[in-house]
């Protein structure tokens, strides 16, 4: 949760979560398959000894319709995959600004033929046949791009939820990316988190998730909390790194919780 805090680059687990919440949202139930963004990853940039730990021998693709997922590139920066069956069509969109629409395309086509040598695979090591003879090509979509250099994993959520959201027609996507447009939004995808979560904001930290701080000692009965005047969520001060001075401060006058303060 804290890597939605403004400016910070997104966690592979975090945006997976966003996946499957929007997934759930929509309603889709089997026709889109969230792919793991780590096997994903495997696939795309991974040597064969390694994608064929992935075969995925018990999901039957032809029961789904597409493909929505992510990989990490380099270490660094989030693409969004999608890929749509019913087109035979591979999209691996950058929300990088200064990605070119040409290159978008080699990437594309290059993850089409990655896959198409997966799913071979598959047939070859577990008898797998599903999506086998598909003629798998590139394709490119249209979308915004970040305006900054850590809302890449935000600006991936929000495509795969505007794919999500008019399946199986391609979306036209128009959602802003100026900075504090990304701030809002990351304070929406927190929320998402936590509404779907098995969570009491009376008694659970807006940080940690927790009764508890991390790392708090076994029968220790102090914790001192501090409640955001914005959203009125509740925060353990040490999942905060709030010190007393701070801690004494904010007590006296209006504070708001990093999720709130854009």
């Amino acid at each position: 949760m804290r890597t939605l805090r403004p400016h910070q680059w997104l966690t592979g687990e975090i945006i997976e979560c966003l996946f499957h919440i929007h997934a759930h949202k929509c309603e889709l139930g089997t026709r889109i398959y969230i792919l793991n963004h780590y096997s994903a990853g495997v696939i795309l940039f991974g040597k064969r000894e390694e994608v064929m730990k992935h075969t995925l021998s018990k999901i039957h693709f032809d029961s789904y319709g597409a493909i929505v997922s992510f990989v990490h590139v380099d270490g660094i920066h989030w693409k969004c995959l999608y890929i749509n069956a019913e087109e035979s069509t591979v999209y691996l969109a950058d929300p990088a600004r200064n990605s070119a629409e040409q290159a978008e395309s080699d990437n594309a086509a290059n993850a089409a033929n990655k896959f198409s040598d997966y799913f071979k695979m598959r047939r070859t090591c577990c008898s797998k046949t599903d999506w086998v003879d598909i003629k798998w090509k590139g394709g490119v979509m249209k979308h915004p791009v970040q305006q900054d250099g850590n809302s890449c994993g935000v600006v991936v959520c929000m495509m795969a939820k505007e794919v999500m959201e008019v399946f199986p027609k391609t979306p036209t996507m128009a959602f802003g990316t100026t900075k504090k447009e990304m701030a809002h939004q990351r304070k929406v995808l927190a929320m998402e988190i936590l509404t779907a979560s098995v969570f009491d904001k009376e008694v659970n930290c807006a940080m940690c998730a927790g009764i508890k701080p991390p790392g708090s000692v076994p029968h220790h009965t102090h914790t001192d909390w501090i409640q955001c005047d914005s959203c009125f969520r509740w925060c353990h001060t040490q999942c905060l790194h709030m010190d007393q001075k701070s801690l004494e401060e904010a007590q006296v006058g209006d504070w708001v919780c990093s999720l709130c303060d854009k």
